[in-house]
């Protein structure tokens, strides 16, 4: 079964999912995306790509918007920090794949710088951040870690780095879309490496299993809702 936020299924005729190991596409959104989605590469950058019809090549991108309904936006990911947004009144959603390099571009913010020149306002916008590997299982070089801290601790560094070398993705994208002014933000906190473990593991997860697998957040919004 995939996961769903509740903030994002308040916004008028957004469908949206979360996948998971049982359910990397969510059945929600299957058919749609089987039919529309548009082709794409991942490359842990900053680069965005409006996206206007099915099928369409948005070349090389870490976070995709639609400004119209019907049209899905997505991202895969198996560790990384997946994040869904939403116009409130509905009729546009954006997805942003952030890991450790694309957060530290601020890949959010740079989205954002486009969106608003396109007219949109971050505070007429939620956000949900779906499951990624958290602060329990993400150990990462002390370097890495001090540069975080210095970027983001600018409150305490302890929420960033809770332990010593565990970094939290989640928290730090939190941050920055609490900085640019989103309405309201959904964290869906489940960590992709150890939620469900020994027993059956709920996510694919790249540092658990060392493959391809990943799972996929999609949204799709619906006619925007007018008083």
């Amino acid at each position: 079964m995939h996961l769903t936020s509740p903030l994002l299924s308040s916004v008028p005729g957004l469908v949206h999912g979360f996948g998971t190991l049982e359910e990397p596409v969510p059945s929600s959104l299957a058919d749609s995306w089987s039919r529309l989605h548009p082709r794409w590469r991942q490359v842990h950058g900053t680069a965005q790509s409006e996206v206007t019809h099915p099928g369409q090549d948005c070349g090389e991108a870490d976070a995709l918007y639609a400004l119209r309904s019907g049209q899905p936006v997505a991202v895969v990911t198996a560790d990384c920090v997946p994040i869904l947004l939403a116009r409130r009144a509905g009729g546009a959603v954006a997805a942003v794949h952030a890991g450790w390099r694309g957060t530290r571009g601020r890949v959010l913010r740079e989205l954002w710088k486009t969106l608003s020149a396109r007219g949109e306002r971050p505070d007429e916008w939620v956000a949900a951040i779906g499951p990624s590997i958290g602060a329990c299982c993400y150990e990462v070089s002390p370097e890495l870690a001090e540069e975080f801290r210095s970027e983001w601790g600018g409150r305490g560094s302890g929420w960033i780095v809770p332990r010593p070398r565990m970094l939290d993705l989640q928290a730090v994208n939190q941050a920055e879309l609490r900085a640019i002014g989103l309405g309201a933000i959904d964290l869906i906190r489940a960590c992709t490496k150890c939620a469900g473990m020994p027993e059956q593991p709920l996510f694919h997860s790249y540092r658990r299993e060392a493959g391809n697998a990943r799972q996929w957040s999609i949204a799709m919004a619906g006619a925007p809702d007018r008083p």
